[in-house]
């Protein structure tokens, strides 16, 4: 079938499962992933009272959205759920805000759960190793483990955070955890798999102006050569879904022929929620041969169908002569 013709059948999927008809829900031909990435919440940048109470307003009007997709089989929040410092104030703040979501949910964590304090006056610093180890079991007790994953619908999917004390990047994984991932794509090598991380992929971003490779190093996650090589190594592996970066629609890193890691991995860049521009999502359809993306804004409560994508669950793998 042609991808026109997925993309009908899929809206009137879509369509009837928002109209209630619960025996349509039963039968769809796939599984439904919305990412939330950056929630940030209530606000991360430091705003008067007004601005930052139309940010929550704004953030709770698109859960209500989410809470309308009866298709919805998980949403997956990429990181910087938190407001700014990962304080135990922060957690249960933005903890209230999640119970209102009715869809099963999962977490990785970013770098605001984990490596922030603030000075004597506010001012957003690195915090000590000791905080750090807090941030970290603070992280685990709200929102599970650092690293985990799970099958859903024929696909792996996998669940990757930040777990080194020491990093300069934003994301960097430890050695512990590169084995797990190893290990847990050599396990599971028949089925395709979607990775989930905070950071993006290194090089998957446009180039910059004098020609080296975006993101920069500290945007992405690390270490790079150690993941390059696991990665190249697993060829099931589709899509790599990151946030971090705020990367939003307007940008034109958001889809370009440069999310591609080797040719083979779509990076998949997520939209914060802390503009008051508009609040996106980016929504995953898993079927059994493909994997169609799509893009919704809160604001406009439209689908943005230039940002469609259809990506082949098999990777299609050449030899060279």
């Amino acid at each position: 079938m042609s991808y026109t013709g997925w993309l009908k059948n899929l809206q009137q999927l879509f369509f009837m499962s928002h109209a209630g008809n619960r025996m349509v829900e039963k039968q769809k031909p796939y599984k439904r992933l919305v990412i939330l990435s950056d929630i940030h919440y209530p606000s991360k940048s430091v705003v008067d009272e007004m601005v930052c109470l139309n940010k929550m307003h704004n953030k709770k009007k698109a859960l209500e959205d989410i809470n309308r997709w009866h298709d919805v089989d998980l949403a997956v929040f990429t990181g910087d759920m938190v407001q700014r410092d990962g304080s135990l104030s922060e957690y249960e703040r933005v903890r209230s805000l999640l119970r209102g979501l009715k869809a099963r949910k999962a977490f990785v964590a970013g770098n605001h759960e984990l490596f922030y304090s603030t000075d004597t006056k506010g001012r957003l610093i690195s915090g000590g190793f000791l905080e750090r180890i807090f941030h970290f079991k603070r992280y685990t007790r709200f929102f599970g483990p650092l690293y985990h994953s799970r099958r859903m619908g024929g696909y792996l999917l996998v669940f990757l955070s930040p777990d080194t004390m020491n990093s300069e990047a934003a994301v960097e994984l430890s050695q512990q955890q590169l084995a797990w991932l190893d290990q847990t794509l050599s396990e599971n090598s028949q089925y395709p798999t979607i990775i989930f991380c905070h950071a993006p992929l290194s090089g998957t971003a446009l180039p910059a102006a004098d020609g080296s490779a975006r993101p920069v190093r500290r945007n992405a996650v690390q270490p790079a050569d150690a993941l390059e090589r696991i990665l190249l190594a697993h060829p099931q592996v589709r899509l790599w879904v990151s946030g971090h970066t705020h990367t939003r629609p307007k940008d034109g890193d958001f889809m370009t022929d440069a999310n591609y890691y080797h040719g083979r991995i779509l990076n998949v860049y997520n939209a914060d929620w802390d503009n008051e521009s508009d609040i996106y999502t980016n929504s995953l359809y898993l079927f059994e041969d493909k994997i169609v993306i799509r893009t919704y804004s809160h604001r406009q409560h439209a689908w943005l169908p230039q940002f469609d994508r259809v990506i082949a669950a098999t990777a299609v793998l050449t030899q060279a002569a």
